[in-house]
């Protein structure tokens, strides 16, 4: 990978990794629906740089579709959900913002802790980037648990998928392109079905927050 490559990607991942922190503190779907468009856009990117930087056809048509389905097509998607879900416009952390704070930076210093030197032996020049990327996993897996709504927590679950395929590009882990291409379809199906889901849940208890729901429940 050149020193090019390696700046470039390390202000993707800064991008990519802004964006999984700001998710846990907007308080608006749309809001986290923009943000993860935002780091789709980062890894769609990616994708086409590698591609591009490495002659590879199949990486640059890669990253056409996940800029298509993830930047262009689920935030249109997911605005006609949120516009018919009217009651879910907003959405709240089980923590409150210091704490989830003080969380993150207790992630990020645990992704750069010596536990991960190994993994940065593979790249010793790039050791910030590998530790980042460490650290966009964890954040959007604390994105899965912090989060009330069922909605954010969907989105959680596309920003983790996000956060694992841009580590496995910095570490160039690729499937071939047919496979690559399945996965992404994989992905347009689930968040057909997930929304499909989360109507019915709105319907049922007129809400998608977690908090709400566990108490209509008792």
């Amino acid at each position: 990978m050149s020193e090019n490559f390696l700046g470039i990607f390390f202000l993707l991942d800064i991008v990519a990794f802004l964006a999984a922190v700001f998710m846990h503190l907007v308080r608006r779907s749309r809001s986290l629906v923009r943000l993860y468009a935002l780091q789709s856009f980062a890894v769609s990117l990616t994708f086409f740089l590698l591609g591009f930087f490495g002659d590879d056809k199949s990486l640059m048509i890669v990253a056409s579709i996940i800029f298509f389905v993830k930047v262009l097509v689920a935030p249109v998607f997911f605005g006609k959900i949120l516009h018919k879900l009217s009651g879910s416009s907003s959405t709240s952390n089980y923590l409150n913002t210091p704490i989830t704070l003080l969380v993150l930076t207790g992630l990020v210093l645990f992704a750069f802790s010596k536990v991960f030197l190994p993994l940065s032996a593979i790249y010793p020049q790039a050791f910030v980037s590998v530790a980042l990327n460490i650290a966009l996993i964890f954040i959007s897996i604390f994105l899965l648990i912090n989060r009330r709504g069922v909605f954010a927590q969907m989105v959680g679950m596309l920003s983790l998928e996000n956060s694992i395929i841009l580590f496995a590009a910095f570490f160039g882990l690729r499937h071939p392109l047919p496979l690559e291409i399945g996965m992404i379809f994989d992905i347009v199906i689930w968040m057909v079905i997930a929304s499909f889901f989360l109507g019915m849940i709105y319907r049922q208890f007129g809400t998608l927050s977690t908090a709400d729901m566990k108490r209509l429940t008792e």
